[in-house]
């Protein structure tokens, strides 16, 4: 009996397609030749048997390989193992034994130098995944090299399964699984060009070899300009890239040594015009670094671009990163139709201009060929247009700070926009100024930015003064941004100009956390869209519509805002729905009034369906000249604020109408609830100004305001509910009573009626009706009825003869809130009038008061001309007549 030894060497690794090993995995062992199945294995001691043959443990020291073992009388065996489908795989092995003894034949065969074989070597194995053959150094956890019978090639460090694959993957095609390096490569008849002959240690000057090859590039009508990777390669002056190249640069750093940029489309004697400069180019990959001077490290302290573009079309800048810029900008699109950075990163900026004057600079100028602005001529005004900054990532780089401004212009001339500019998906962690600076683009949109530590706004658009730079740019859409940490301004801030409202804007979307000054504010604009934002904490304002007629404000939510949560100044027609506010330090959740010049005023507003909790003050302000507003089913709570009202009017705020308006809760009354002063909205249908008339409050729950509204006949303003009428009270003959009437501005008056009792009148000889101001002045009178007779129980209407304007049959009147009808008999029984009775004069002379004023009247007095205002209240009783004006 002869033992024979298998496994135990690196060549036996279970692995899988991809290189990764197979630990403890079972392993059929069969007789070469035959495929018979052979139970009989033992240890590598030859004695000890083995019950079932595995790679080893992942554990162990070689995870995955198979262990010396050993077999009676068998010299040659195929491995076998089931892989991921179920299917048997097989390679050949020979013992040890028989090795030695085909290499001791071999070498009595062959000479051992000088020798020659001739024929083919081949093999016939079970699958292509069988190893035909492999290599490792002595030592080795695994063999460096294998070969697969179907062809495949594998190679690794011999410390762990091999990593890189060639193989057949599909008809014609061949798969590396690595990075390819070659040491020379001439695809120039493909038009690819790589840079070779470059020291790339970062203090050499590498620029005349790179620029050698996009020369060639330039000469074979563009192409593929490759440079190897894993090198700094200095630059001492500006590279040019020409018309239709792709310069790859992926894991190599340009680096400027000299005092100048790195890489531009001209050179300094060309000039275009409009787009017709070098164009169709693509940066591909790379690490750019500017090497401002920062008075220790660095060379470069000229106001220079890193990387420049003026008068192309079709520019690409992809996986880019820019270091270290100097004064000017990392990346300039200067007159370029659709220039494009994508998945770029632009880090590091130094102003090393006198006096700093440059801290506006941005990391991505989009700007305008004009002089003083643009490189190189022609100085035609053609504007950046069709201009993309996606997926950017913009801050300070390990020794220099963060730029001016990360994407923006800053010039501009009369007539000419920046059209279709997108800034999307990008990351501006810092920036000295604003984070986005869009200065007169048109059809813009800013999408998706996460922007944080500005010094000014998160996102500034702004405009030239229409005066001296007229433009009209519009259609400005700033979406599901978030704004966090600016350190004064706004969050977000869009301002048109007064000569020029900008319009089509629509800020939608956006979160605006921890921002000193305004969340978000839109000044200036035409009717501009603020919706569904999230605003956090700002210490001003949450969200400002300023001089911006028809601005709507719908469905934001502000919280712990430092003044109003919501504000509106300045702006005709505003519609302001279904917002959230929780909690301002100062002022209100919702403020309408005039804008900061203190004369334009805010009218027309519809305010709907609002919740507002912990305002500082009232929930809803409608302050100076806030008149014809609207409000309707808003919720007003305390919280746990000091609300000190639910609804507060100015004076002034005359005209508006406050409708099933919900402030219970918080025990107000109605007055409190609805502190209207002498503004006297309408409350209820027709016409109703009773508090709270629909409005829910914790004092006035019950129905009857409604009610008595209801019962109101149309066409008729009323001195109190005739539900309230159960009694009667009698003038004293030759006194004028007053009797306090609500009108709105604008109410015809042409009768007057009053309604007697159960008594009626004897021996009258003057009997007249009046309307007066609140200050008691006569605005129109009736016809003295002189002894016309005055049943009980009867009604006397009364059609006016004379106003303030002279003998006509009608008044309008001029504003809304107090005014009074007017009663005059003169009789020996004056007839009682229906009513709800009396009060002393000393209750009713009370200002403004109601009741008797002159006495001994006869005759009307004449309204027209110098006009006639009746006397102190205090000359007779309060009567509160039932009376009314149709």
């Amino acid at each position: 009996m002869t033992q024979y030894t298998f496994g135990g060497s690196p060549a036996e690794v279970l692995v899988t397609p991809t290189g990764d090993v197979v630990p403890s995995y079972p392993v059929l062992i069969r007789r070469a030749g035959t495929g018979e199945l052979i139970t009989a294995l033992f240890e590598e001691d030859g004695t000890t048997p083995i019950a079932s043959l595995t790679t080893n443990a992942a554990g162990s020291s070689a995870p995955g390989a198979i262990r010396t073992f050993k077999i009676n009388d068998v010299a040659e065996i195929d491995y076998e193992y089931l892989d991921v489908h179920g299917a048997p795989v097989r390679w050949y092995q020979a013992s040890r034994e028989l090795a030695a003894l085909a290499t001791a034949a071999a070498a009595n065969a062959v000479q051992k130098t000088g020798s020659t074989l001739t024929g083919k070597l081949q093999w016939g194995m079970a699958a292509a995944t069988d190893v035909v053959d492999a290599s490792f150094v002595t030592g080795d956890a695994f063999d460096r090299y294998r070969r697969l019978d179907g062809g495949e090639q594998q190679w690794g460090s011999g410390a762990a399964a091999r990593e890189v694959r060639l193989f057949r993957s599909a008809a014609k095609t061949m798969t590396l699984t690595a990075t390819l390096v070659p040491d020379a490569l001439d695809m120039s008849a493909q038009r690819v060009f790589h840079v070779i002959g470059a020291t790339g240690n970062g203090v050499a000057d590498d620029q005349a070899v790179i620029q050698a090859a996009l020369d060639a590039a330039h000469t074979a009508g563009g192409g593929l300009v490759v440079i190897p990777p894993g090198k700094t390669y200095g630059v001492s002056t500006f590279l040019t890239i020409y018309d239709s190249t792709v310069l790859w640069a992926y894991g190599a750093t340009l680096k400027a040594i000299g005092n100048t940029g790195i890489l531009r489309n001209f050179t300094s004697s060309e000039t275009f015009n409009g787009y017709a400069g070098h164009s169709h180019i693509t940066l591909l990959g790379g690490t750019y670094d500017g090497n401002a001077a920062d008075g220790t490290t660095g060379t470069v302290t000229a106001e220079t671009d890193v990387l420049n573009f003026v008068h192309a079309s079709d520019i690409t800048v992809r996986d880019v990163t820019v270091l270290n810029t100097s004064t000017a900008h990392a990346l300039e699109f200067n007159a370029v139709d659709g220039g494009r950075a994508i998945n770029c990163q632009f880090y590091g900026f130094r102003d090393n201009s006198s006096g700093s004057v440059r801290q506006f600079s941005e990391a991505v100028q989009i700007d305008m060929a004009k002089s003083g602005s643009s490189s190189i001529g022609t100085f035609d005004n053609t504007p950046a247009k069709n201009i993309r900054i996606q997926g950017c990532k913009f801050g300070p780089s390990t020794r220099l700070g963060n730029f001016g401004r990360a994407v923006g212009s800053h010039t501009l001339t009369s007539g000419v926009v920046y059209d279709n500019i997108k800034v999307l998906d990008c990351t501006i962690d810092g920036a000295l100024q604003d984070g986005i600076y869009a200065y007169g683009w048109s059809r813009t949109l800013i999408r998706g930015n996460s922007i944080k530590g500005t010094g000014l706004s998160s996102i500034r658009y702004a405009l030239p003064d229409p005066a001296t730079t007229p433009i009209s740019p519009f259609a400005v859409a700033i979406r599901d941004n978030t704004c966090e940490g600016a350190a004064s301004d706004s969050g977000i801030r869009v301002i048109g100009a007064a000569a020029y409202r900008l319009p089509s804007v629509s800020i939608l979307g956006n979160t605006v956390k921890g921002i000193t000054g305004n969340g978000i504010h839109a000044e200036y604009c035409a009717a501009p869209n603020l919706g569904k934002n999230v605003l956090d904490s700002p210490s001003g304002t949450g969200l400002y519509g300023h001089y911006s007629d028809g601005v709507n404000m719908s469905e934001n939510t502000v919280r712990n805002a430092g003044s109003n949560a919501l504000n509106v100044s300045g702006s005709v027609g505003a519609v302001v729905s279904s917002n959230t506010v929780d909690t301002t330090s100062s002022n209100f959740g919702l403020f309408i009034g005039q804008g900061a010049d203190g004369t334009t005023n805010s009218t027309d507003a519809l305010i709907v369906g609002n919740h507002i909790t912990a305002a500082a003050s009232a929930g809803i302000r409608l302050s100076t000249n806030a008149v014809r507003c609207t409000a309707i089913a808003n919720k007003v709570r305390k919280g746990s604020g000091a609300t000190a009202n639910g609804f507060s009017l100015a004076a002034s705020a005359t005209d508006c109408t406050l409708l099933h308006n919900d402030l219970a809760g918080n025990g107000w009354n109605a007055s409190t609830a609805l502190s209207v002063s002498t503004a006297a909205p309408f409350t209820g249908p027709g016409g109703m100004q009773a508090l709270p008339g629909t409005n829910l409050v914790d004092g006035d729950l019950t129905a009857l305001p409604a009610l008595e509204a209801a019962l109101r006949p149309s066409g008729r303003h009323e001195t109190t509910s005739r539900l309230r009428c159960g009694t009667s009270s009698t003038p004293t003959s030759g006194t004028l009573y007053l009797v306090p009437i609500w009108l709105p501005k604008g109410f015809v008056v042409s009768n007057i009626t009053f309604i007697s009792a159960g008594t009626a009148a004897v021996s009258l000889t003057n009997w007249w009706f009046s309307l007066h101001d609140s200050g008691r002045k006569m605005l129109a009178r009736t016809f003295d009825q002189t002894t016309t007779a005055w049943a009980a129980n009867t009604i006397k209407t009364l059609g006016v003869q004379q106003t303030t304007a002279g003998n006509v049959t009608s008044y309008t009147t001029t504003y809304t809130g107090l005014h009074y009808v007017g009663i005059m008999i003169k009789a020996t029984t004056v007839c009682n009038i229906v009513g709800e009775g009396s009060v002393a004069d000393i209750v009713a002379s009370v200002s403004p008061g109601f009741g008797g004023t002159d006495t001994g009247q006869s005759t009307p007095p004449t309204v027209s001309g110098s006009g006639f205002t009746a006397g102190a209240f205090g000359a007779g009783s309060g009567i509160m007549a039932y009376a009314y004006v149709s």
